[in-house]
């Protein structure tokens, strides 16, 4: 029972830690954009999830991975209202650069990766009573 339980959260955990990770980055350099972070946060959850042994559906990948998408998005704002996204985008090194366009950019295509990630995993997996 309690191993179960671990797979259920392990995502969360994943994509919490991944924010906390990011934060700590942001906060100790804030001219240093780390470009990937939004899209792992966001596909973390979904991802992770649909590949444990939890009995991952679709409408449960689905739910994860708005779910890792909302984490990422929170913590991009939060990161903003701070003052620490400063860095250049990949299109853009101006002072002006939207880093918190691209940041929800690539937290949304994290959130498409992961979900599809889970998807495919519990198309695969054998049905459980």
């Amino acid at each position: 029972m309690l191993v179960s339980e671990v797979r259920r959260t392990a995502g969360l955990g994943v994509a919490l830690a991944l924010a906390v990770l990011w934060a700590v980055l942001a906060a100790r350099s804030p001219g240093v954009t780390y470009h990937f972070a939004p899209m792992l946060i966001a596909g973390a959850w979904a991802a992770v999830d649909g590949l444990s042994e939890a009995g991952s559906t679709p409408r449960r990948a689905v739910n994860y991975a708005l779910a890792g998408l909302g984490l990422a998005v929170v913590t991009t704002m939060i990161l903003s209202a701070k003052g620490d996204l400063q860095g250049p985008v990949f299109w853009d090194d101006s002072d002006d650069a939207p880093v918190v366009f691209e940041s929800v950019l690539f937290a949304l295509l994290g959130a498409v990766i992961g979900l599809a990630v889970a998807i495919r995993h519990a198309a695969k997996a054998p049905a459980r009573s």
